[in-house]
C-alpha cells in the first residue's frame, strides 16, 4: 500500500516538473527562434556587392541555426537533469511524507493484532463457563450467549485482517480438487442453509480443469466469507458456479445499488445496516485475494449478486 503511495506521489512530482520544464523550455526556443527569423539580412553597399552580401547572410542563417539547434539540445540535456535532480528528491521527500503516516498504520494494526489476541482468552473462558453452566431455555442466557459469540467472531476478523495486512499469510498451493473442496467448505454452513430453508447449488460451466494449484486455507476462508454473505442476503436461492479458475458465488435477494458496488470491499462498509456484523467481512475477502494475488469482484442486478474469484 505505501509503495503505491510513495510511487503516486514521486509521479505526481515528476509530471508537474515535465509540464513545467516543457512549457518553460518550449517558451525559451519559441522566443529564440522568433528572433532568429525577425532579423533583417544584410543588405548591399558599397563595401560589399551581392555576391558577397549573399554569402554573408548565409553564413549568418547558418550560425544562428546552429546556435537554436545547441540551445535546443541545451535545453533538452537541462530538463532530462533537472528530472533527475527531482527524482531523487522524490524519492526523499516521499519517504518522509509518508513516515508518519505509516507508523500510524503500523501502530494501529500492532494494537488490533494485540488487542484481539488480548480479548480471545476471556471470551474463550466466558464461552466455556456458559456451556459448563448448560442453563436452557432462560432468555438472558441466550442472550449472552448470542453476543459472545458475535464479538468471538468480530475479534476473530479483526485478528484476521491485521495479520492478512501483515502479510502474515502463509501462501502454500496444492492441487485441489474443486467440485469436493466447495462441498467439504459448505458441509459446516449446512445447518444455517437448511434453519434459514435457503437452496444452495453447485453447478459447473464448461469446466474442462476441475483441479487447480492454490492455497487451501484462504481459498476456504474466502469462500467462507462468500458463501456466509450470500446466506445472510439471500431471499432463497444460492448457487455457486465452478468454471476453469472462476468461482462464482451467486445469491437472489438483495440487490446492491450501482454507487454502493465501488466500496463493498471496505472495512465497516455495510449496504444494509439492518444485518448482523461489522462490514468487515468482505474487506477480509478482499486481502485474502489480493494475497493470493487472485481477482475478486462484485456485480449486482435486479435479479442475482454475484461475486466472482478469478484464481
Amino acid at each position: 500500500m505505501f509503495t503505491k503511495l510513495r510511487t503516486k506521489f514521486i509521479l505526481i512530482n515528476l509530471l508537474t516538473t515535465s509540464i513545467v520544464l516543457i512549457i518553460a523550455f518550449s517558451s525559451i526556443y519559441l522566443i529564440a527562434s522568433n528572433g532568429n527569423n525577425h532579423r533583417p539580412p544584410i543588405s548591399p553597399s558599397d563595401d560589399f556587392n551581392k555576391d558577397v552580401t549573399a554569402i554573408i547572410n548565409e553564413r549568418l542563417h547558418a550560425d544562428r541555426q546552429a546556435s537554436l539547434e545547441s540551445l535546443l539540445i541545451s535545453l533538452i540535456v537541462t530538463g532530462i537533469g533537472i528530472e533527475i535532480a527531482v527524482l531523487f528528491i522524490s524519492f526523499y521527500l516521499a519517504d518522509q511524507a509518508i513516515k508518519p503516516v505509516k507508523n500510524t498504520y503500523l501502530a494501529q494494526k500492532e494494537f488490533i493484532a494485540n488487542a484481539s489476541h488480548e480479548i480471545k482468552t476471556p471470551l474463550a473462558a466466558i464461552q466455556a463457563n456458559l456451556e459448563a453452566a448448560d442453563i436452557k431455555n432462560n432468555r438472558w442466557i441466550d442472550n449472552v450467549s448470542l453476543k459472545t459469540a458475535e464479538l468471538a467472531r468480530l475479534n476473530t476478523q479483526l485478528l484476521t485482517l491485521a495479520r492478512v495486512e501483515a502479510a502474515d499469510v502463509k501462501i502454500e498451493k496444492e492441487k485441489i480438487t474443486l467440485k469436493p473442496f466447495i462441498e467439504e467448505v459448505i458441509s459446516p454452513l449446512e445447518p444455517q442453509i437448511k434453519k434459514q430453508k435457503k437452496d444452495l447449488k453447485i453447478r459447473t460451466h464448461n469446466l474442462k480443469k476441475p483441479e487447480i494449484f492454490a492455497d487451501k486455507a484462504t481459498l476456504s476462508q474466502l469462500l467462507n466469507i462468500l458463501i456466509d454473505n450470500a446466506i445472510k442476503y439471500s431471499d432463497k436461492k444460492i448457487t455457486i458456479v465452478l468454471s476453469d479458475n472462476t468461482i462464482k458465488v451467486k445469491n437472489d435477494g438483495t440487490v446492491i445499488e450501482k454507487d454502493k458496488l465501488p466500496h463493498i470491499f471496505d472495512r465497516f462498509y455495510q449496504t444494509d445496516k439492518t444485518k448482523s456484523g461489522v462490514g468487515l467481512g468482505l474487506a477480509i475477502a478482499q486481502k485474502l485475494a489480493t494475497a493470493n494475488n487472485w481477482k475478486l469482484s462484485a456485480d449486482s442486478s435486479k435479479t442475482e449478486t454475484i461475486f466472482t474469484i478469478e484464481l
